[in-house]
């Protein structure tokens, strides 16, 4: 399996995981609380996993590792919430099919 491929499953997964983290707990608990640390703390490691994943599929896709369809449907997953989730199992199909073609 292609380096790149496992960077954008590892990818999709922590920006998954550091979307949910800020919408479901960071911000209920600055508005709620007034705490707003968490959003300061997260809001900027979402950022830079989000542009490394933006990144990595760009260049996934130009090395043709990837489909374009699917590099889109990655980068429109990552803005909601579970939406990642969804492209890295997209992901894992295409590239189970393509190992078995």
């Amino acid at each position: 399996m292609n380096g790149n491929i496992k960077l954008l499953y590892w990818l999709a997964f922590l920006d998954g995981i550091a979307l949910l983290l800020l919408v479901f707990v960071a911000v209920p608990i600055k508005y709620q609380l007034d705490w707003p640390y968490g959003v300061k703390v997260l809001g900027p490691l979402h950022g830079v996993l989000f542009i490394s994943l933006t990144l990595t599929m760009l260049w996934a896709v130009l090395k043709k590792h990837i489909q374009p369809s699917l590099g889109a449907l990655m980068f429109f997953a990552a803005l909601i919430p579970l939406g990642a989730f969804y492209a890295d199992h997209r992901l894992k199909k295409a590239v189970t099919a393509s190992n078995q073609a």
